[in-house]
């Protein structure tokens, strides 16, 4: 999480990793996926934001803005280091850890929901240029109907735009495979669930 080591001509080598860079130069580093993040990492980021001090594994330490370094071995943050986590939602079926409990009075915090049915349909169709623009708003109806669906508990996975551009994509590359082919990309971890399948086959 702090330091980098690589091996160059038979020696062992450190470097800043990808957050230290960012602390030192003023640049916004996007965590993605950060509710799997193991609980010693959730540890690193809240003593970084709650602090705003960090000690690194190669005896440095990151100073808080503002504080000027008396020695090379003490990191002063960038006034313009900006930290974005993005994290799926706590609880089933994402099984992550839940930052908000444990980070969210030091974040600025936004929940990000799926985009209109338009603004997804726009977008498909950049994934999908050939793919025939009924088909995927017939998609873009199932798809919001299974949204909805779980949303009152009928159905335990959200499914999101990352599958519905799965399937489009899948349509683009291979034009002869119809959607009923494609749609158990998705859908065949639910096939144990007579009711889910029951669901998808009536909503398209």
């Amino acid at each position: 999480m702090t330091v980098q080591t690589s091996v160059e001509d038979g020696l062992l080598k450190y470097a800043d990793s990808p957050l230290v860079q960012a602390v030192r130069d003023g640049y916004v580093l996007v965590v993605d996926e950060a509710d799997k993040a193991p609980l010693h990492v959730i540890a690193i980021l809240k003593s970084l934001l709650d602090s705003t001090t960090l000690h690194l594994a190669d005896g440095r330490r990151i100073l808080p803005k503002g504080m000027k370094s008396t020695n090379e071995k003490e990191v002063e943050t960038h006034p313009d280091f900006r930290l974005i986590l993005l994290a799926n939602r706590p609880g089933f079926p994402f099984a992550g850890n839940d930052l908000f409990s444990s980070l969210g009075d030091l974040f600025s915090v936004h929940i990000v929901d799926n985009p209109s049915r338009e603004s997804e349909i726009a977008m498909l169709r950049q994934y999908g240029p050939n793919v025939p623009v009924k088909t995927i708003e017939r998609l873009g109806a199932l798809f919001e109907d299974l949204r909805a669906a779980s949303d009152s508990g009928l159905f335990p996975y959200p499914y999101s735009t990352r599958e519905f551009v799965s399937v489009v994509k899948h349509l683009e590359q291979f034009p002869n495979d119809n959607v009923e082919e494609v749609l158990p990309n998705v859908f065949d971890f639910d096939a144990y669930s007579k009711d889910t399948m029951e669901a998808v086959e009536v909503g398209y």
